[in-house]
C-alpha cells in the first residue's frame, strides 16, 4: 500500500498493512534539524515518509513566506505573530450592524489554492492530501472576539446565527472546491474545548455549532470528501453529536486533556477512525526517546486493531518537539504499527 491506500482505509475503518502518520503541521526548526536544507513541509512529509499531508489557505494573498508581525487576513481579522504562529488581535465585526456590510474572502480566488495545486501535482494518489479549514466556530470568535461571540450566545443569539451562518457558507464553498481540485478530505479544525471541558454547555454546542458543522461534514461528504474533524481538549460531554454529524475520523484525542484512546476505541471506534494522540507536550519535548517508543506501542495496541487507527501527535510538531524524539515516533511506528499486529511486541 502506499499512503493515500493507508489513509483512505483508516478512514474506512480497515486494516492498512501497517499504521499510517501525518501531522498538520511541522515547524520549521524541527524540519532543518532532520533534513538540513528542507523547504517545506510537503518535501518533509516526502523525506520522512509520511503517508498524507496537508494544504491550506494562505494566511495573507500575495503569499509572502516572511509575513509581517501584524497584518489583517482575508477575513479583515487582525493578526499578531506569537511564538508559534499568529493570534487574532481584533475583528471586524463590531456590532450586528458592521455583518450588513461585511464580505467574506472569495471562494473563487485562485491564489488561494496555490498550496494545494503543488501538492496534488506531487502526491495525487500517493499520498492522502488533505485541505486544512474550518467549519464554524474559531473563525466567528475571530470576527466578532472570543468573549462577545460567547457572550453572544446567551444575550444576542439572532447575531450569533448570522455570524455563524457566513462562515459557514464560505467554510462550505471553498471546501467543495479543494475537493473538486484534488484534495482527498477535509480536517476541519475549529477547538471547541479547553482541557477541563468544553467552552459551551452541550446544549448551546447543539443549538449552536453543531448545525453548522453537521452541514460543513454533509456538503463534503456530497462532494466525495472525507471529512476529519481536529479539537484539542476534552470533548467528551460532546462526542455523541460530534459522531452523529458523521464524520470519518476524530484527532487528536488529547491525552493531556483526559481524553482515552482506549476508551475513544470501545466507543465509538466502529463508527469513526482515530487519529492522534502521542503527547507533544512533556512526551516529544522533554521526555527520553524510550517514554515515546513505549508511547508508540500503547497507542497502537489500543487503537491499532481491526484498523482505523493512525499515529500522529496530539497538537503538531510545534517548536519544542526535539528531533530525535519526533524521529523515533516515526521509527517505532514503523517497527510495532504493521499488520497483523504483533500484541506480544507491544505489551
Amino acid at each position: 500500500m502506499n499512503g493515500y491506500e493507508r489513509i483512505r482505509a483508516v478512514l474506512e475503518r480497515r486494516e492498512p498493512d501497517m499504521v499510517p502518520m501525518m501531522e498538520w503541521s511541522i515547524a520549521p526548526n524541527v524540519r532543518e534539524a532532520l533534513f538540513p536544507g528542507c523547504n517545506d513541509e510537503p518535501e518533509f512529509a516526502e523525506l520522512m515518509g509520511l503517508d498524507g499531508v496537508t494544504a491550506k489557505m494562505p494566511a495573507q494573498l500575495g503569499g509572502a513566506s516572511n509575513l509581517p508581525d501584524r497584518f489583517t487576513n482575508q477575513w479583515g481579522v487582525v493578526m499578531q505573530r506569537t511564538t508559534e504562529d499568529y493570534a487574532p488581535v481584533d475583528g471586524p465585526i463590531k456590532f450586528a450592524a458592521d455583518l450588513d456590510v461585511y464580505s467574506p474572502p472569495d471562494p473563487e480566488n485562485e491564489e488561494n489554492y496555490e498550496g494545494l495545486r503543488d501538492v496534488v501535482s506531487r502526491f495525487k494518489g500517493e499520498k492522502f492530501i488533505f485541505w486544512h479549514s474550518r467549519a464554524e466556530f474559531m473563525t466567528a470568535c475571530e470576527l466578532r472576539g472570543m468573549a462577545d461571540f460567547l457572550m453572544d450566545l446567551m444575550a444576542d443569539p439572532e447575531l450569533a446565527h448570522r455570524v455563524l451562518r457566513v462562515v459557514n457558507e464560505y467554510c462550505c464553498r471553498i471546501a467543495v472546491q479543494a475537493i473538486e481540485r484534488g484534495a482527498d478530505g477535509v480536517m476541519l479544525g475549529d477547538d471547541w474545548a479547553y482541557n477541563e471541558g468544553p467552552f459551551m454547555s452541550p446544549a448551546k454546542f447543539e443549538e449552536f455549532i453543531l448545525p453548522y458543522f453537521r452541514n460543513m461534514v454533509q456538503t463534503v461528504k456530497a462532494a466525495g470528501g472525507y471529512v476529519v474533524k481536529h479539537c484539542d481538549g476534552y470533548v467528551w460531554p460532546l462526542m455523541d453529536m460530534v459522531v452523529d454529524s458523521g464524520i470519518d475520523g476524530m484527532n487528536p484525542i488529547e491525552p493531556a486533556a483526559g481524553m482515552d484512546i482506549a476508551a475513544m476505541k470501545e466507543r465509538y471506534g466502529d463508527r469513526i477512525s482515530l487519529l492522534g494522540n502521542i503527547d507533544c507536550g512533556k512526551t516529544l519535548s522533554e521526555a527520553p526517546v524510550s517514554q515515546v517508543v513505549a508511547e508508540v506501542k500503547d497507542a497502537i495496541r489500543q487503537a491499532g486493531p481491526g484498523g482505523g487507527y493512525m499515529l500522529m501527535s496530539s497538537n503538531s510538531i510545534h517548536t519544542s518537539v526535539r528531533p530525535e524524539n519526533y524521529r523515533a515516533m516515526v521509527e517505532a511506528t514503523r517497527k510495532f504499527g504493521r499488520y497483523p499486529l504483533d500484541m506480544a511486541a507491544l505489551a
